[in-house]
């Protein structure tokens, strides 16, 4: 059995890059993000669905064409397409201790992530995220203090919060799934930040790696000290 289950979710077009705050670096390329994700991708340990959402077109019409393992859904948004793959999951059969990994069509990864990310559930925590987001440096989390914790091949820290791409083993969605289903519903798009605070009131801490091994491809929050254009 996989030890890892990643949940990627696709889609033909996402209104949230119409935000103003969404400027994507100058090396992004969706279709190398995904080749990039592959040829990280360590079979021995992981597994992969892709979650395609064909609101606004059709897989076929896209590089995904001859993708196998795809769920297709018809959400038009962040949230619902979250709704719907948090249910695709739940209805599946997966060992309590399986890792599972929601991962958005948008972030780059570093080869051996699924080592590092099995290290951090080495640790007493409830979620991991391997990327290091930059918003956690700025003058609203100047006051952060966090603990820094140590697993054999990388450093962690205790973060308040992370985007909708995340790790969290199959027992622990399964307790935690209703406020997975609170912060998505009647919403666009989830309410990522204040959803892993009431976790973490809950208990359930969350840790980031440092550096990351992933870093979601928005310009003004690349995921710090790595040169992320060479693995694409």
């Amino acid at each position: 059995m996989k030890k890892i289950e990643v949940f990627l979710r696709h889609c033909y077009y996402s209104k949230i890059q119409e935000q103003p705050n969404k400027e994507r670096p100058d090396w992004w390329n969706k279709e190398k993000v995904f080749e990039n994700f592959k040829n990280t991708l360590n079979a021995e340990t992981t597994n992969y669905t892709i979650i395609y959402d064909e609101h606004y077109g059709k897989i076929e019409d896209t590089f995904l064409s001859s993708e196998e393992n795809v769920h297709i859904i018809n959400a038009g948004g962040e949230a619902k397409s979250f709704l719907r793959t948090i249910e695709y999951i739940l209805s599946k059969d997966f060992d309590d201790e399986t890792i599972i990994y929601f991962l958005e069509d948008d972030y780059v990864h570093r080869p051996n992530w699924d080592i590092i990310l099995q290290e951090g559930f080495e640790l007493p925590v409830s979620y991991v995220t391997l990327y290091d987001h930059r918003d956690k440096y700025t003058e609203m989390y100047a006051d952060l203090m966090s603990k820094i914790l140590v697993t054999k091949n990388s450093h962690w820290k205790p973060v308040p919060s992370t985007t909708n791409t995340f790790a969290t083993k199959f027992k622990t969605l399964k307790e935690d799934k209703r406020i997975h289903y609170q912060y998505s519903m009647n919403t666009e798009p989830t309410l990522d930040h204040q959803k892993f605070l009431e976790l973490n009131q809950k208990g359930r801490y969350l840790i980031s790696c440092l550096p990351g091994y992933s870093t979601h491809s928005v310009k003004e929050w690349i995921s710090p000290c790595i040169d992320w254009s060479q693995y694409l």
